[in-house]
């Protein structure tokens, strides 16, 4: 994982000013895309909901809303390691897959915006940058060292081969991706959309139990 690198992005510069004014702007920017989304947030709100200049806004991130829309990735792809770490701290075979999909589903019920952030996908071709491109390759890495660590911590009981393990639950992830994305469209209410996660979660750890037996 390139830590540093996410670091560097989130956090900015060393100094403590201009960490501070970073992380207000990335603060504003999570609840504004949470309440108006993307398009609906203009990057003077993001200043003023901050309670800073424009002009500190630019000069913290000279690419305006793209740019801090790449960096709270960023910022969000590391939140989601920690938690899953966190949730997978003791915990080891179908018990740590069991764990992992519950604080998956989770971390996204606590971070509606997530979904649409970690792919960056309100970023046209128009919006990409060096920083946005970085920010994507370390989301990516990210939600890669994820999947890594709970399949390791699954394969590690010797209840089954890593490889395995992981495409279940990269199948496991795909199907709580695709409810998210049917709910993000319209197609499936926020009820519908909680049941079918519901029982995603109860297929793919009966299906990890079956191959991989109960330790």
């Amino acid at each position: 994982m390139t830590s540093d690198l996410s670091n560097a992005l989130i956090d900015g510069p060393p100094d403590r000013r201009r960490r501070r004014t970073r992380a207000a702007v990335l603060d504003a920017a999570r609840r504004l895309f949470v309440e108006r989304g993307y398009g609906g947030t203009s990057v003077e709100e993001l200043a003023r909901d901050a309670d800073i200049a424009l002009a500190s806004l630019y000069g913290n991130f000279p690419g305006g809303k793209a740019e801090v829309y790449a960096v709270l990735g960023c910022r969000i792809a590391r939140d989601h390691a920690q938690r899953m770490q966190d949730a997978l701290s003791s915990a080891t075979g179908v018990q740590a897959a069991e764990e992992a999909l519950t604080e998956y589903v989770r971390f996204h019920a606590d971070e509606p915006a997530a979904f649409r952030i970690l792919g960056l996908a309100d970023l046209g071709p128009e919006a990409r940058s060096d920083v946005t491109r970085e920010a994507g390759r370390e989301i990516a890495d990210r939600l890669a060292a994820v999947m890594a660590d709970v399949a390791r911590c699954v394969s590690e009981a010797g209840v089954g081969e890593q490889a395995t393990v992981r495409r279940t639950l990269l199948l496991a992830w795909a199907s709580v991706n695709g409810t998210l994305a049917l709910r993000e469209r319209g197609l499936v209410d926020a009820d519908t959309s909680a049941e079918m996660l519901a029982d995603a979660q109860d297929v793919w750890i009966e299906r990890l139990r079956r191959q991989v037996g109960t330790a």
